[in-house]
């Protein structure tokens, strides 16, 4: 039963620990790296979640940017037509190309573990992506 438990509590904790340990930095603000937090583990407020949990009707969780598409993290700050021209000026002001990954954490990683890129540049990278979510 303890093993049972154990394994239900720490599985994926690796992961989830990688993660933490990315977005907690002394260059962010503790507010912006709190939402990035959440957002990585799929725990904000947006209207998909709210509709999941009962606070919501299921009718209502369409985006409320009117693009007829359910208000998930993912559509909201990487898929909906304002985020994705928004990270679109964004890869053009850095000189870089995107290739869209299908989840908010594989872009997080992409983005700021770029291929080519020196390492160093890896923390001016996630405080750039910390900033463009947190204006989204």
């Amino acid at each position: 039963m303890r093993e049972s438990y154990r394994y239900l509590t720490l599985f994926g904790a690796t992961l989830d620990r990688d993660l933490v340990d990315d977005v907690w930095l002394k260059h962010i603000p503790s507010k912006v790296s709190l939402m990035v937090w959440r957002l990585l583990r799929n725990r904000l407020p947006t209207r998909d979640n709210l509709s999941r949990r009962g606070v919501l009707h299921s009718d209502a969780s369409i985006c409320a940017a009117g693009c007829d598409v359910a208000e998930t993290a993912l559509h909201l700050f990487i898929k909906c037509d304002f985020s994705s021209r928004f990270w679109t000026e964004v890869w053009f002001w850095l000189g870089i190309y995107d290739v869209s990954p299908g989840d908010l954490r594989n872009h997080f990683l992409q983005f700021t573990r770029m291929a080519g890129m020196p390492r160093t540049s890896h923390m001016f990278l996630k405080i750039i992506w910390c900033a463009v979510v947190w204006v989204i």
